[in-house]
């Protein structure tokens, strides 16, 4: 009986790669920000700082279309997800602006390239933040953006 199963998984295992029927799309992954503040380390939307409800507005800075975005929430880690970058080769550049009590402003440039072989993914060969300090956690994927809240009367960057 062992010997049975033994030959069923390699049929199987033989009839799984061989199969060109099979789609292995892989989407490609979200770019994903954090507003953190400069000194302290703390989430700005979980220290309150800023309001998850004040207004995000991002525009292709080449087209000028609005571009759709969520935020998400994890245990009062807030973050901002943008999902629709990569889905083709491409050279983005948005405009990211956030209304607080005043506001912040940066530009997201980014190269993505769609790979298509036998299976197709997405490369980011550059992703670049300006206007603010930002880290990348390459243990997360998350990039945090640093503002300075500090001896500030206006947020304006």
């Amino acid at each position: 009986m062992k010997k049975f199963f033994k030959l069923l998984f390699i049929f199987f295992t033989i009839l799984g790669c061989t199969n060109d029927n099979v789609d292995c799309t892989t989407p490609p992954e979200p770019l994903i920000f954090q507003f953190i503040d400069k000194d302290s380390g703390e989430n700005l939307f979980s220290n309150g700082t800023f309001d998850s409800k004040q207004e995000l507005i991002i525009i292709d800075l080449k087209t000028a279309r609005h571009i759709q975005v969520s935020t998400l929430t994890s245990e009062n880690a807030y973050s901002l997800s943008i999902g629709n970058i990569g889905w083709n080769s491409e050279n983005i550049s948005y405009g990211i602006l956030f209304f607080n009590k005043n506001y912040i402003y940066f530009t997201l440039n980014v190269d993505a390239q769609r790979i298509t072989e036998k299976c197709s993914y997405t490369k980011y060969n550059s992703v670049e933040i300006k206007n603010l300090e930002y880290q990348y956690d390459n243990n997360t994927g998350i990039y945090k953006i640093f503002i300075e809240t500090k001896n500030k009367k206006e947020l304006k960057i």
